[in-house]
């Protein structure tokens, strides 16, 4: 692990992670939207970029990212999955709030709001940005994909035995820091999710408040990196991690 800035120095209020995985024509773009909401806040905030061993990283791209506001840049030399990438970020990143969000361009900082002000008035403890529901048009991307995360989420649901979500999968979420401290991720790749949900909700219990926010479709072409058959690893988690308890870092 190579970081390429420090942190702040102090635990910040909020803390902004964006995963990054060959996304060098949208992150900057991203990251400089993002350092604008955070100067709108009246809570102190820093985001941190990881690199999971991009191919298409040098430090032109870190060094003008840590030009744009509170940033820190992290290169993980090796690509591991956004599981790994998050599950390093929950142990060493210090903040009372955590915002995830991705690197694509997909979802918009302007809403990082939505995610966050339930935290920060008390009213939530986790938070989770939806695609789908709340009287809204399905948005624009593919047929399959649409159903397979509709799916995905019923699936998660069911063995939940309450609908806590419309968008399992989505890559725009915010909670308390505390409601992830402890957790260990093993899956790596995008199997990561379920996982998480569920040894969030059994651990820290938290509020749970979902709201709708915008996406922007980005195509494979594109350099959308989730394949076909991660809908089955995702399924198997979802049930796996349902009845199984992995140990959390000590």
């Amino acid at each position: 692990m190579e970081a390429d800035s420090t942190g702040p120095g102090e635990a910040v209020t909020v803390a902004v992670l964006v995963p990054v995985y060959n996304e060098r024509a949208t992150v900057l773009d991203v990251v400089r939207k993002l350092a604008g909401e955070l100067g709108n806040l009246k809570a102190s905030g820093h985001i941190w970029v990881i690199n999971d061993g991009s191919t298409d990283w040098d430090d032109d791209i870190a060094d003008a990212l840590k030009a744009s506001g509170p940033v820190s840049v992290v290169t993980r030399p090796v690509n591991a999955g956004k599981g790994a990438v998050l599950g390093w970020a929950f142990r060493h990143v210090e903040a009372r709030y955590m915002v995830i969000i991705d690197a694509d361009g997909e979802y918009l900082p302007s809403e990082i709001p939505a995610v966050l002000n339930p935290l920060l008035n008390q009213e939530a403890d986790w938070v989770m940005g939806a695609r789908y529901g709340f009287g809204r048009p399905r948005p624009r991307q593919y047929m399959a994909t649409y159903w397979v995360n509709r799916l995905l989420s019923a699936w998660f649901n069911l063995l939940a035995g309450r609908r806590l979500t419309a968008d399992l999968l989505t890559g725009l979420y915010a909670c308390r820091a505390e409601c992830v401290r402890n957790v260990v991720l093993q899956e790596h790749r995008f199997a990561y999710t379920p996982e998480l949900m569920w040894n969030v909700l059994r651990g820290a219990r938290p509020r749970w408040l979902e709201v709708p926010v915008t996406y922007r479709f980005r195509s494979y072409a594109e350099g959308k990196t989730i394949r076909w058959w991660e809908t089955f690893t995702i399924f198997a988690a979802t049930l796996r991690y349902r009845f199984v308890r992995v140990k959390g870092a000590p």
